[in-house]
C-alpha cells in the first residue's frame, strides 16, 4: 500500500492522532538506535516495530524507509565521514612527521579504517532493525517483497555511504579535483 495524498481526506481524527503518535515514536527510537541505545530486542525495539507496522498500515512505508535512510546519512556525515577524514588532517597539515614515513601513514590509515568500519557496522545493525520491522509488516500482510526490498534498502545504504565519503573528501586530500 503506497501513500497517496488523497488518502488524507479519508482519515478521521483518531487515525491522524495514531499516525502522529507512531511517527513520534518511530523518529525518537530511530535517533536512540543511532545513538547506540537498543539492540534489536526488548521494549525499545518492540515499540519501534509497532510504530513501523502502524505507519505502514497507513500507507507510509516509503516515508518510513526514506526517513530512516536520511537519518543514517546525516548520522554518518557527523560520526563516520567527518571523523574518518579528521584522522588524516595531521598528515595534510604536515604536523606529524610520522605521516611522512610509511609506518606512520599506515598507522593513521589503520586507525581511520577501524573507526569507520565500527561506525558502519553499528549503522548496519540499525538498518537491520528497520528491515526486521518491515519484514514483520510484510509477513502480516502476505506481501512477498521482502528479499527485493531488503536488497534495495541495503544497496541504497551502501550508495549513501559512498556518496557521503566522496562528497566530504577534504580539499587538501591528494587526488581531489581542485585540491593541492
Amino acid at each position: 500500500m503506497e501513500f497517496e495524498l488523497q488518502n488524507l481526506d479519508s482519515l478521521d481524527a483518531d487515525s491522524i492522532s495514531q499516525i502522529l503518535d507512531c511517527w513520534s515514536v518511530f523518529c525518537s527510537h530511530t535517533e536512540s538506535f543511532l545513538a547506540g541505545d537498543g539492540d534489536g530486542r526488548g521494549d525499545l525495539f518492540s515499540e519501534f516495530e509497532e510504530s513501523v507496522q502502524s505507519l505502514c498500515k497507513h500507507g507510509m512505508e516509503s516515508l518510513v524507509r526514506d526517513h530512516f535512510l536520511t537519518s543514517l546519512e546525516l548520522h554518518f556525515e557527523r560520526k563516520g565521514a567527518s571523523r574518518f577524514w579528521e584522522r588524516f588532517s595531521a598528515c595534510a597539515d604536515l604536523k606529524l612527521d610520522a605521516c611522512n614515513e610509511e609506518n606512520g601513514l599506515v598507522e593513521v590509515l589503520r586507525d581511520a579504517l577501524e573507526h569507520i568500519t565500527l561506525e558502519k557496522q553499528h549503522q548496519q545493525r540499525c538498518l537491520l532493525m528497520l528491515i526486521q520491522a518491515l519484514e514483520s509488516y510484510w509477513d502480516s500482510t502476505q506481501e512477498h517483497k521482502s528479499d527485493t526490498e531488503r536488497t534495495y534498502i541495503l544497496s541504497k545504504y551502501q550508495l549513501l555511504v559512498s556518496s557521503v565519503l566522496m562528497a566530504s573528501l577534504p580539499q587538501h586530500f591528494p587526488g581531489k579535483v581542485g585540491g593541492t
